[in-house]
């Protein structure tokens, strides 16, 4: 179902003139990019830290870059106009909306839609101060849309934390990890993930004598805590992948700044990768709250087993109450839960 928060600033473009810029996170996974290049007269720029929907929008013939949101290779008021859906992170919107006090003419327009409960009210009001305006964002059902007009910018931006620098995380393992606001769980070690690296050993004696795993697959890495962890197992060759531009530069960062012999591929689940994998570790984003992502569980399921050697192994971390090994057997013959916690439980699989 498309975000109807997006929805309204497609229904936007009808009317954008000059050169736009489109901010697209992970809310604009579902847009209709065909249709979406041929809507208006804008000249439109795409920006996505998603790699699927960087990739999709590139396709349309949209003019799109895939990186961390950073624009500091566009001229300062070079857009008549910009489209954000905040984010469900805060020093994301703020840094969204600082750029676009920069990145925007005078007098041009930021259009900035969500829902109540995304802040949605309240980061309009700042985004207002900011920009020398007093529009009220407008009611659409549960959705508001604001255009904010680009009059005079205070010397005031709004905290985003430094979004776009890493800064080092603690780790249980005291590796010098580094991170930034923007990728899942950044600040912190995850529990899950921490609980498969306790048991990946135990995992890795499972393998035949004389067949230890000497490729790893990190599929959805993350800042790349897995791999970095993993690499202290003797494996001759890691690669992790990832979605998220924020995810795979800090990834890259870590495995470079402690040496690991390791490459950092950008795709959706594994999509751009063709090799084949002795083991395959795996803290998959499958749910939000208790709502759980079919389609993502399908996803990352049948890309493990198309990545995994035939003599391989995939072990994934997930809650108690995803049914994982339940699905697993559409696409394994080997399926084992081979831990569990009061929170998380280890499945592994095998073809």
């Amino acid at each position: 179902m498309n975000d109807q928060s997006v929805e309204l600033l497609v229904q936007q473009l009808s009317r954008c003139e000059g050169k736009c810029l489109i901010v697209a996170d992970e809310n604009w996974a579902n847009v209709g990019w065909h249709s979406f290049a041929h809507s208006g007269s804008a000249n439109r720029t795409l920006f996505s830290n998603r790699y699927e929907i960087a990739q999709s929008a590139e396709q349309a013939g949209i003019e799109t870059v895939f990186n961390d949101f950073d624009f500091s290779a566009l001229a300062a008021g070079s857009f008549d106009s910009i489209l954000f859906r905040v984010s469900k992170e805060r020093p994301v919107s703020h840094h969204i909306i600082n750029q676009a006090s920069a990145l925007l003419k005078d007098g041009g327009q930021l259009l900035l839609s969500g829902e109540k409960n995304d802040g949605v009210k309240t980061y309009s009001e700042h985004a207002c101060k900011l920009f020398g305006d007093k529009c009220k964002p407008q009611k659409h059902g549960n959705y508001y849309l604001a255009c904010i007009t680009k009059y005079a910018v205070s010397n005031k931006l709004l905290d985003d934390k430094n979004y776009l620098n890493l800064r080092t995380i603690k780790s249980t393992e005291n590796l010098p990890l580094q991170s930034k606001p923007g990728i899942f769980g950044w600040n912190k070690i995850d529990q899950g993930s921490a609980f498969l690296i306790e048991h990946l050993s135990g995992f890795l004696q499972s393998y035949p004598d004389g067949n230890a795993p000497q490729s790893l697959l990190d599929l959805g890495c993350g800042y790349g805590y897995l791999s970095c962890a993993a690499s202290l197992y003797g494996f001759q060759q890691i690669t992790a992948t990832d979605n998220n531009a924020a995810a795979l530069r800090a990834c890259a960062e870590n495995l470079d700044s402690l040496k690991i012999n390791g490459k950092v591929i950008a795709g959706d689940a594994g999509s751009q990768i063709n090799e084949k994998f002795d083991a395959i570790i795996c803290n998959p984003p499958f749910h939000q709250g208790f709502n759980i992502d079919s389609a993502l569980t399908e996803k990352f399921l049948s890309s493990s087993k198309r990545l995994l050697a035939p003599s391989g192994k995939a072990l994934f971390v997930v809650n108690n109450f995803i049914a994982l090994e339940k699905k697993a057997k559409d696409y394994f013959a080997e399926v084992e839960e081979v831990a569990r916690s009061g929170s998380f439980k280890l499945i592994s699989v095998s073809q």
